[in-house]
């Protein structure tokens, strides 16, 4: 699974984070860049941003490992979430 998870075909080339020579800053600059693009042409830009940090310190992780179960996700891939 690592093999898979770290392999550069998996890793979509419009990732910014945990990735070589890609920063959230990065993305930020080609996301101001697009929006000074179009305002400049006359065009409206819509954007909105979710922070989902705190989401993931409120879950009820055996709740989520039950779920993923029910939801017959592989028993190892579940393990091996709990144990991360």
């Amino acid at each position: 699974m690592l093999d898979k998870l770290t392999s550069s075909s998996y890793v979509d080339e419009y990732q910014f984070g945990f990735k070589d020579k890609h920063s959230t800053g990065l993305c930020t600059n080609v996301m101001k860049r697009t929006i000074d693009y179009y305002t400049e042409r006359g065009s409206y830009v819509f954007c909105s941003f979710v922070d989902f940090s705190k989401a993931f310190d409120r879950v009820n992780y055996w709740k989520l490992f039950n779920k993923l179960l029910d939801d017959n996700v592989a028993y190892d891939v579940v393990k091996l979430l709990s144990f991360w």
